[in-house]
């Protein structure tokens, strides 16, 4: 069996910020789609994550990769769906004032490892670096 090691960056969220809420669905992760766009000098902060989906497939979670290639850095992943005609779920939520940073300038992706429906919601707050 092997591991499979996580950027998981929790730190304290500072202040000054933009919230944001995210709430998207596609047929299609895998080669990675954007869910949040980057913002140069700026860095995301996840607070909460719900992913359902209704196939058997693994997701991941991270900062770029939009545009068709695989996410750059995973904070949350790969999750394991089973599929077999019922959806899965997944919940993460952050300690309050806390949240995974991502890279900076990059965006929050999402990558699957085959076709299906993938729901996906997420909160969180975009502060300058």
């Amino acid at each position: 069996m092997s591991i499979v090691a996580n950027t998981y960056n929790m730190r304290t969220i500072p202040t000054a910020g933009r919230d944001f809420h995210v709430s998207l669905q596609t047929e299609d992760a895998s080669g990675a789609e954007a869910i949040l766009a980057a913002a140069s000098g700026y860095s995301h902060y996840i607070t909460k994550l719900i992913i359902r989906a209704d196939a058997a497939m693994d997701v991941s979670i991270g900062s770029g990769g939009d545009g068709g290639t695989a996410v750059t850095t995973v904070h949350f992943g790969p999750i394991p769906f089973k599929g077999q005609g019922a959806s899965g779920q997944y919940d993460w939520k952050a300690p309050r004032g806390k949240g995974i940073k991502c890279t900076s300038g990059l965006s929050i992706a999402v990558d699957s490892t085959a076709l299906g429906t993938l729901w996906i919601e997420t909160d969180g707050k975009t502060c300058k670096d």
